[in-house]
């Protein structure tokens, strides 16, 4: 199974660097309509997260985030095995450039936030501009898709570690050195590791591991994405993130956090991945945030 995933793979990589986006565009109604949870799940959040925007609106936004999220499945054949250099010479502008230089020569570390947003698969391509960029994951079940993974994505010299116990005390220590690493703020943690901290203004769950990673290492923490473009091209952001983010109130510090995920989809709404149920966990005694378990 594992090589008939790469040979597809390779298939798309074939691609010209414009086809992915013109394909998603012409597929994503059918998408749409081949993917009930899916697209419930796209409608609900941005029913919830945007109230005052007009119905028709949003049904034209829901498939432009399915045009969004098939394109980031056609794009994985560029990623895994177009060189490096090519990738990264697919970015048209970087906004915020000197924020992210100006805070890896601190010394401090730098934590980058780095959310299920346009191009997020290429973003961790492009991080590997920079010398000694960690990028946090999650390890799959099936250990051969995890040595594919590692293969492919660490082709610019990344640092990947695995979201386990002695991952992260490899990440503790990549900071405390102070070197850069890139995590996803908006997965939806395990029993344990998460809070609830509000997220468009409804209770998500929302992992703890950032707050933690500043308290211990006293890291600077900064909001990054991948912004896709027509054509195959790209345009790449780092954002500040409020000063709470550092706050020893856990609650306070998630609270910035979620902030800033909601500063970059400000980007583009259309580009982040709504059809991910960041809602499904819910205080208890609350309602299901979704029509379905």
């Amino acid at each position: 199974m594992i090589y008939l995933a790469r040979f597809i793979l390779w298939l798309l990589s074939l691609m010209p660097a414009t086809m992915p986006y013109s394909l998603a565009g012409k597929g994503a109604g059918m998408w749409m309509r081949l993917s009930p949870v899916k697209r419930h799940t796209t409608e609900r959040n941005l029913e919830r997260c945007f109230p005052r925007m007009q119905a028709q609106e949003r049904e034209k936004l829901a498939l432009e985030s399915f045009h969004h999220y098939l394109c980031s499945i056609l794009e994985t054949g560029h990623n895994w095995y177009w060189p490096v250099e090519r990738l990264q010479a697919q970015c048209d502008e970087f906004i915020g450039e000197e924020l992210a230089l100006d805070a890896l020569a601190s010394g401090r570390g730098v934590v980058v936030l780095a959310p299920h947003f346009g191009a997020w698969e290429y973003l961790g391509m492009y991080l590997q501009r920079f010398p000694d960029i960690a990028i946090l994951y999650k390890p799959p079940s099936n250990p051969g898709l995890e040595k594919a993974l590692l293969q492919k994505r660490n082709r610019g010299g990344a640092n990947l570690i695995p979201a386990t116990a002695a991952g992260l005390r490899k990440l503790y220590s990549h900071l405390k050195a102070g070197k850069g690493a890139g995590v996803l703020p908006d997965q939806q943690p395990s029993s344990g590791q998460g809070r609830f901290a509000p997220f468009f203004g409804y209770p998500a769950w929302t992992g703890v591991l950032v707050p933690r990673l500043v308290h211990r290492t006293r890291c600077i923490v900064l909001a990054g994405c991948c912004e896709r473009l027509p054509g195959g091209r790209y345009r790449v952001h780092f954002l500040p993130v409020e000063d709470e983010i550092y706050s020893a109130d856990m609650v306070t510090s998630l609270t910035a956090m979620n902030r800033a995920i909601e500063s970059i989809i400000a980007i583009d709404p259309a580009q982040y991945l709504w059809s991910y149920r960041r809602f499904k966990a819910q205080p208890e005694g609350a309602e299901p945030f979704y029509d379905f378990r």
